[in-house]
């Protein structure tokens, strides 16, 4: 509810929202979308940079293909423990406090990892990494639109996602700059990625060290005091002067926020918060919306095991492919199966035969070309999303993909199978902010926050099971792995056409 300026200036009170307009969009926010580019490079980077860690350290870790996928879901499973719990830790305790302490953690465990030797030690910081990227996850998006009027949280939401398309292009560029350099001096070279992913997420936690906590955040925990001193910060940093000289007023007032749920860090310890924290998520599987958010979570799964799960595998199946030769006779398991049965024949014939890391170019310039086609996916889907509609953007999607991963059974052409594994892999993973969308309609107001929290967690379960399974089967069923993620895409079909989504926004 609005107010004219005439009103605000007699009484003295002002919106949070309505003081920020007049304050202005300017270096606030400009440097704040860049921090949360950085952190989201990072937090990404964690996780995508497994596929070709897991390629490059096979050697020294002598993995197995299942190893790799421990290597591959250990971040992921971190993420998916502490998402949810952290997201509440957020509105109780700042959402800068959660950004900074998880980023920072994530980066000293990234730096301490370079120099631990046994794999098994490596998946647990990989796990605590995860834990700690949480904070970032459960923070970010809600951090970043309390410093946006209105109008502007949808776009600033839009462009700072996108970053994770962007990481999707700086992990292969820089694992491939790093990795070329031909240099081991004992330390491999394929420990500096970690460092090139923790630069990012360093830098943009520094440049966050100046920010104050979000105002609305302040308000909606009743502390006025704090939240006109980060909005005295936020007018001097864009318009170089206070507030009251900008209202040209003495003094002002901001007028206070819903009071945010219960603390449930108050007079709660341990089994109790957790306790409070189910009893607050009960009512999202409850009639009359229960059915459409377990119907949205589990496509959202589905989403997440096909796409990420076959993504974090991409690199081994284009390096694989490369070194075995393309053959323009042979689809992509002809070939994988070739290239598994003469690693085996090798290992059974020269047990001294040299263990080979190599990654081939080809490997980097194909991931390269995914993470373009996901900015250029991101493009397209913002245009065509309100005159086609969601649902129907969302049906088109998933059908598009399913028939990609049908056809990948049977073409042999290089190129073409590239578009249909860019297609495999970004179709589903587009339709992931779609579907979170329609969780936002399809639940109550009051449990929006809880049901997009707990659905994204609960969808990692998907890419750490895809990248598991997809270790396990790949080697020995090849065809029927893809002919899983396929079905599982198509049952995703299923659910979408079932579900009441709104097609106009």
């Amino acid at each position: 509810m609005q107010r004219s300026s005439t009103e605000s200036i007699r009484s003295n009170t002002w919106e949070y929202d309505e003081i920020l307009e007049k304050i202005g969009y300017g270096k606030t926010q400009w440097l704040l979308l860049l921090i949360s580019g950085l952190l989201t490079l990072t937090s990404v980077g964690v996780q995508t940079a497994m596929s070709i860690i897991v390629i490059a350290s096979q050697c020294e870790f002598e993995t197995t293909q299942a190893e790799k996928g421990i290597m591959m879901a250990s971040s992921i499973a971190g993420l998916f423990l502490s998402t949810y719990i952290l997201g509440y830790v957020s509105d109780a305790l700042g959402r800068r406090k959660v950004l900074l302490y998880g980023n920072f953690i994530c980066v000293a465990l990234q730096f301490i990892q370079m120099f631990v030797t046994s794999v098994w030690v490596f998946n647990i910081i990989n796990l605590l990494s995860g834990l700690s990227l949480g904070g970032v996850s459960a923070a970010l998006y809600a951090y970043l639109a309390e410093f946006n009027i209105p109008r502007h949280r949808a776009v600033a939401i839009n462009y700072s996602t996108m970053f994770v398309s962007v990481s999707a292009i700086y992990v292969p560029a820089t694992a491939w700059l790093v990795l070329s350099s031909g240099w081991d001096f004992g330390f491999h070279p394929w420990r500096l990625i970690m460092l090139m992913n923790l630069l990012p997420g360093l830098i943009g936690g520094l440049l966050l060290l100046m920010y104050p906590e979000s105002p609305k955040l302040l308000l909606s925990q009743n502390k006025e005091n704090e939240a006109v001193e980060a909005v005295e910060w936020i007018s001097k940093f864009n318009r170089g002067q206070r507030v009251n000289q900008m209202l040209k007023c003495n003094e002002y007032s901001l007028k206070p926020e819903p009071q945010s749920e219960e603390n449930l860090f108050t007079n709660n310890k341990g089994c109790d918060i957790l306790t409070n924290i189910a009893r607050a998520t009960v009512p999202l599987f409850k009639k009359p919306h229960g059915i459409h958010f377990i119907l949205c979570t589990v496509a959202v799964l589905g989403m997440f095991f096909s796409s990420n799960g076959m993504q974090f595998w991409f690199p081994e199946i284009v390096n694989r492919s490369s070194i075995a030769g393309n053959s323009s006779s042979s689809t992509v398991c002809e070939i994988l199966d070739n290239s598994f049965k003469n690693s085996s024949n090798t290992n059974a014939t020269n047990d001294n035969e040299l263990c080979s890391s190599v990654i081939t170019e080809k490997t980097y310039i194909d991931n390269m070309i995914v993470g373009v086609a996901f900015l250029i996916g991101f493009a397209i889907q913002g245009a065509i999303l309100n005159p086609l509609g969601r649902k129907n953007v969302l049906l088109g999607a998933l059908i598009l993909s399913t028939l990609s991963g049908i056809l990948l059974h049977f073409i042999t052409n290089t190129t073409i199978v590239l578009i249909l594994f860019c297609l495999y892999i970004l179709l589903p993973g587009l339709s992931i902010s779609i579907m979170i969308g329609a969780v936002v309609d399809l639940v109550p107001t009051h449990l929006r926050g809880k049901a997009v929290s707990l659905c994204m967690s609960l969808g990692r379960l998907g890419i750490i099971a895809g990248t598991n399974i997809i270790a396990v089967m790949l080697q020995p069923y090849c065809n029927s792995t893809f002919a899983l993620l396929t079905i599982i895409l198509f049952v995703c079909v299923l659910i979408v056409f079932r579900l009441p989504i709104r097609n106009s926004i």
